[in-house]
């Protein structure tokens, strides 16, 4: 269970932090809220304690993990499908499960593809949003820049060649 102060994604939303704990009346019941205020953006939800197991809410990354993202987005991509719907499909479930080496997946190979050929505007809206929602939970967990963080991301993209 979380404590106020602890840093958590929070899928599809982003990174936030723990503010407190609220109870509210809903239907004549008491009900116990989790109040996170999302980095970045000028707001924050709630999420029932009952359901937080259930909700894809997560601990931000270790650094440990940090240097595993990082040396995964500099592995050079597999089975990337040249089927616009299919490409899409997969990036849209990937981006769904609120797993951070999902989205790094959609990161590495849209980064990877648009070497190869241009994007599409969808895939490029796809591609910011979730380069963005990496550097933020990195840069959440490390204490650092967003800024730098992406530019961290961008250098390790940017040596991912052909064979």
């Amino acid at each position: 269970m979380f404590k106020i102060g602890d840093k958590v994604a929070c899928p599809p939303h982003g990174v936030g932090v723990v503010e407190g704990k609220e109870e509210r009346e809903v239907g004549g019941k008491k009900v116990i809220y989790f109040r996170i205020s999302l980095v970045g953006k000028s707001m924050s939800i709630l999420v029932p304690e009952e359901s937080i197991e259930n909700s894809g809410i997560r601990p931000v990354l270790s650094e440990e993990r940090i240097e595993e993202i990082f040396n995964y987005l500099s592995e050079i991509p597999t089975n990337i499908s040249e089927k616009w719907t299919v490409r899409h499909r997969l990036n849209v479930d990937r981006l769904k499960t609120g797993d951070i080496k999902e989205l790094a997946t959609v990161v590495r190979n849209l980064s990877y593809r648009s070497k190869e050929k241009e994007l599409s505007y969808s895939e490029k809206r796809m591609f910011e949003e979730a380069f963005g929602k990496l550097a933020e939970e990195i840069a959440l967990s490390l204490g650092e820049p967003v800024k730098k963080v992406k530019q961290k991301i961008r250098k390790i993209l940017k040596g991912v060649k052909k064979p």
